[in-house]
């Protein structure tokens, strides 16, 4: 292309994102424009990559990036114009839109599941465990206080203990304030001198005996407070003193306030809506087991089914079994189980079908965060088909009157304890056509609405969020000009680009080289070269090496969202540097605590003038050391 028509451009950008309105913000990095799109499923990724001057296309959520290479910031101030697009258009379609509860809701679960998919490994593997374990013990003997027992069953429960902490961590990357302040609050909250303790004040206030382990609304609402007030310090703060204070301060006044409002009002939502079951049990069991059995999930995933247990114990204590509470979780966990097994057959996506697979099996053994967070929450028609089965299941539970006679996760390892009540062979057998009928209308309800959702192979759960598409250039065969030889532009362990946690990189999208998780922040020129450009947020930095290569110096992933706070480049446009030569320094920290990878990239954007693929010949270097040697045309 021989000049860029920027209106025909802009005309075809358009066209294939869905138009104006479904544009929200777009700003580019080092090398793609992203367009943040209201609604994807508007998108024509065979016609985006079919514009002038894109190379690539991935889409990730709402993101979509097109690939440009080092023109970047030339199509970008060209295009803008011609899009005519008002720069405040993302908050004038904020404010624009009008707010319903089905819209409020939806942003709040949207939320919610951004806090908890990221940490889904965890609780998968400890629910999956758990399941196992009570299995061994149940089944096959295992000794509950054998040393093997105990260190299984730690490792299990401390994923669901330490739930605060890991919700904390994500909470914070959400609200944009250093992840491991967040995860400092979780910690408070399940320490032991705080968590379920009694008799406790704090400046002469009582602190009512709170369990907080296990749970999510008190961490999601004191890390929001948090960041109010952390982002409130960092402002009014001078930078002298900001980075020892203002998160001194803040987890000062955000712990207390936590311990103080937030944990006991989370705690008597618990007791409220529990009283409200007790009473409506005593109207009218079947209605109260089968309203438990529908919102079970709901409860579950902010953690208030834990002021049920009360009740339950109660029951226990007074009569033998319960009557209520666990015995109507039974359909539902059952009900959740089957959901995900749903998504699981149904869904092409390898990943989905494992995890989705493993988390059904704990779901039917009562074990159900793995179900809720993983897939329930991602996918809500799943979540329809969970309540509408626990539903009919609590019906069928509450008309025959079934009881639990242990306090143990109702799910098909719990059905052991229904031998119990006037006819406890009956009330075994009501037991499992309970769960059984929980488990066939929830399969059942979720296949009929996966099937009406034209759409679903936009969720996450169906598809690759990531998907490539890219033109393939022809290569010419031209005599070997030079060498250039590569030093490490960083300290640290050196990486091929197929191990990078980013789609466009690993698979060489935007030109071959290498990769440094640095172990310290100061950088180097990686080669004998020019400085051609320096971007504004100082994320990255283009080099003309002497023997004519385009290089591209990229300083963590994504890091443009970063402004560039945590760099201080050293070099300005057009100098010459030398190879090993210092050109900048970058805050690792700072990067790791806003969520980023602070992984280096070394590109050869030129990659049309390089013979062989780039292949280094180190895993840990210093800076200033050869990583590799190519052969440029």
């Amino acid at each position: 292309m021989v000049k860029e028509n920027f209106k025909n451009i802009a005309t075809d950008i358009l066209n294939s994102v869905g138009g104006k309105d479904n544009i929200s913000d777009i700003y580019h990095c080092a090398t793609r424009l992203r367009i943040v799109v209201n609604n994807p499923n508007l998108v024509d990724q065979e016609k985006l990559k079919k514009v002038d001057g894109i190379k690539g296309v991935v889409i990730k959520g709402q993101e979509i990036q097109s690939f440009i290479g080092t023109k970047v910031n030339e199509y970008y101030s060209k295009l803008v114009p011609e899009l005519h697009l008002n720069e405040k258009v993302n908050l004038k379609q904020d404010k624009s839109e009008k707010l319903t509860f089905k819209n409020a809701l939806s942003k709040v679960l949207d939320f919610i599941s951004g806090i908890v998919l990221p940490i889904m490994p965890v609780i998968v593997a400890a629910g999956f465990l758990l399941a196992i374990l009570n299995m061994c013990k149940t089944f096959f003997g295992m000794n509950p206080k054998s040393g093997t027992a105990i260190v299984l069953t730690s490792i299990a429960s401390a994923g669901f203990y330490y739930i605060p902490i890991f919700v904390g961590f994500q909470s914070a990357i959400k609200m944009k304030i250093p992840a491991a302040m967040g995860a400092f609050l979780g910690a408070i909250l399940t320490f032991s001198d705080i968590n379920n303790v009694s008799g406790l004040s704090f400046l002469g206030i009582h602190l009512p005996k709170m369990q907080y382990n296990g749970t999510l609304l008190t961490s999601i609402l004191g890390v929001i407070l948090l960041a109010l007030i952390y982002k409130l310090f960092d402002k009014v703060m001078p930078k002298e003193i900001t980075y020892f204070f203002t998160p001194l301060l803040s987890i000062l006044i955000a712990a207390p306030l936590t311990l103080v409002i937030i944990g006991p009002i989370s705690n008597n939502i618990s007791f409220a809506i529990a009283g409200c079951f007790n009473w409506l049990s005593a109207k009218a069991n079947w209605l109260a087991f089968t309203l438990y059995s529908a919102l079970n999930p709901i409860l579950v995933m902010f953690g208030i089914d834990k002021g049920f247990v009360p009740i339950a114990m109660n029951n226990v204590s007074e009569l033998g079994y319960d009557t209520l509470i666990y015995p109507a979780a039974l359909p539902s966990n059952a009900a959740m189980g089957a959901a995900a097994i749903a998504i699981a057959v149904f869904s092409k996506k390898k990943i989905t079908k494992g995890e989705g697979f493993s988390a059904g099996f704990t779901g039917l053994m009562g074990i159900t965060e793995p179900s809720i967070f993983g897939f329930l929450l991602p996918y809500r028609r799943a979540l329809i088909g969970a309540i509408s089965g626990g539903a009919i299941g609590g019906l069928v539970g509450g008309i025959l009157h079934i009881k639990q006679g242990a306090l143990m996760a109702p799910g098909f390892i719990s059905l052991i304890s229904y031998f119990v009540g006037k006819n406890p062979t009956l009330n075994f057998t009501c037991g499992i056509i309970t769960w059984l009928t929980g488990i066939i209308s929830s399969f059942i309800i979720t296949t009929i609405l996966l099937k009406a959702d034209k759409n679903r192979d936009q969720n996450v759960l169906f598809k690759n969020d990531t998907k490539i598409i890219v033109k393939k250039e022809n290569s010419i065969s031209r005599p070997i000009k030079a060498v250039e030889n590569f030093s490490a532009p960083v300290s640290g362990k050196v990486i091929p680009l197929n191990q990078v946690n980013d789609d466009m990189v690993a698979q060489k999208i935007l030109g071959d080289g290498f990769a440094i998780i640095p172990s310290n922040g100061k950088i180097y020129s990686p080669v004998n070269g020019t400085i051609s450009s320096i971007f504004k947020t100082k994320h990255a930095i283009c080099l003309k090496s002497d023997n004519g290569l385009d290089i591209l110096l990229h300083l963590g992933i994504d890091t443009v969202e970063l402004k560039g706070k945590p760099f201080d480049i050293l070099v300005k446009e057009k100098d010459k540097v030398e190879r090993g030569q210092l050109i900048g320094k970058m805050d690792i920290k700072q990067i790791t605590d806003a969520g980023k990878d602070p992984t280096v990239l070394v590109l050869i954007t030129s990659k049309d003038k390089v013979k062989d693929p780039v292949e280094p010949t180190v895993k840990e270097t210093n800076f200033g050391d050869t990583v590799t040697s190519l052969s440029i045309y």
